[in-house]
């Protein structure tokens, strides 16, 4: 025997050993063993109605199972159709939604550009404005007449009165 088939049938026997400890601990609890006993009880009844059916009248048996299958087969086919028209209609509506997207961000990398350029050209007016003003105010800071016609004008005035 192999190590792969060793190591498998340890597995299973875990598998089995830790299924009955698990369902015998569960059984311990009165309201779990009630219900199980009641699942078990529902199944067997269930079981021996669907055998004695079948024994009683296997034609009738026969036909109600393909006619469930006829309904079965019906309902899949329109849950299928039904899925394949879902499908369709959200893929459509993704690519429209892709494409709206898509005009989106085209417009607003559009406005972005628009924006740097407006934000350049009014920073640009701004230095130039300022340094108007500085030349101009530079202007009028420096005095019209030198300091020595001042003076000269002062003589003047003094000799003349």
């Amino acid at each position: 025997m192999s190590n792969a088939t060793k190591q498998g049938n340890k597995i299973v026997t875990g598998l089995v050993i830790g299924s009955v400890i698990g369902v015998t601990v569960s059984l311990i609890d009165p309201a779990t063993r009630r219900r199980t006993m009641q699942r078990v009880e529902h199944l067997k009844n269930t079981g021996t109605r669907f055998v004695q059916s079948y024994k009683e009248n296997p034609d009738e048996f026969k036909s109600n199972c393909k006619e469930r299958m006829s309904i079965s087969a019906d309902a899949m086919k329109d849950i299928a159709t039904e899925t394949q028209g879902l499908y369709k209609q959200i893929q459509s509506t993704l690519k429209e939604r892709s494409k709206d997207l898509k005009e989106i961000s085209d417009d607003f990398k559009q406005l972005y550009f628009q924006t740097m350029n407006q934000y350049k050209r009014i920073t640009k007016k701004i230095i130039t404005t300022k340094d108007q003003i500085i030349e101009s105010s530079d202007l009028e800071e420096k005095p019209q007449l030198p300091a020595t016609a001042d003076k000269e004008v002062m003589k003047t005035d003094t000799v003349l009165s």
